[in-house]
Parts: structure tokens; C-alpha cells; sequence
């Protein structure tokens, strides 16, 4: 991870508009809750990686790919390093900043592994349920 310098906030927001439209904390949360973001975090977590790399362990396009790595670079959360090399070779790195996700990222696949199976039965019941109407 790269060890630029950054704040990370301790103190709960007082401001009860914390989650309006457009605050710093409710564009953190959506960052966050982006469909690609913690699985990009995730795999970063080991170190620096290809873009074809990334493309091909999460399994998405590279416009989809390169658009989440672009907000999450401008959100300062990943590095982009390009090598001046026949072809360009480029390689995404988690910030110091991004890195404070990987703890946060490390809960959200515990509780999607537990919760996975109960998920699964909830939707075959819901289903199950629309079948009879």
C-alpha cells in the first residue's frame, strides 16, 4: 500500500444532515456500498495488480472495471502506476487510505458467508410464494 499521508475522522458526525444528498459522509457510504467496490478492494488487499488481472478475477468488463478504478482513485482510495514499457503496463494498488477498507471489506464477506445460506432459503420461500398468486 502506498504511504501517503492521510485523516481518517474518529468522532461520530454531529451534523444531522450527514446522510443528505451530497455530504461527505453519505458519499463515503455510497462508495462504500458501490457494487464493485469491496470486491476490487478485496483483491487489492494482496498488492499491486494488472487491470486484466482484476478484469479477469472479478469477472466484470473493462469499461465497468476501469469506471469503478477511476472513482475509487478519485475518492483516493487506489493508486494507478504506469510503466513506461512496450506495452503499457499498469498496475492498481490500494492507497493508505483505501487500505482502512480491508477491515471493513474482511466483515462484510464474514457476514455474506454466514448469511448466504439463510438468504437463499428466504428468496426460494419468497418465490415459492409469488407462484401462487
Amino acid at each position: 500500500m502506498s504511504s501517503s499521508h492521510f485523516q481518517v475522522t474518529q468522532e461520530e458526525p454531529s451534523d444531522t444532515h450527514a446522510y443528505s444528498r451530497g455530504a461527505p459522509v453519505r458519499e463515503a457510504l455510497e462508495r462504500l456500498a458501490s457494487r464493485w467496490t469491496v470486491l476490487i478492494v478485496h483483491a487489492l488487499e494482496d498488492g499491486p495488480t494488472r487491470f486484466n488481472a482484476l478484469k479477469t478475477r472479478l469477472g466484470v468488463s473493462p469499461h465497468v472495471l476501469a469506471r469503478a478504478l477511476r472513482d475509487l482513485e478519485r475518492d483516493g482510495l487506489v493508486t494507478r502506476r504506469a510503466y513506461p514499457e512496450v506495452p503499457i503496463r499498469v498496475e492498481y494498488e490500494l492507497s493508505a487510505l483505501g487500505g482502512t477498507m480491508c477491515p471493513v471489506v474482511e466483515e462484510i464477506r464474514r457476514w455474506a458467508e454466514h448469511t448466504a445460506p439463510a438468504i437463499g432459503e428466504a428468496r426460494a420461500a419468497y418465490d415459492r410464494s409469488r407462484q401462487d398468486e
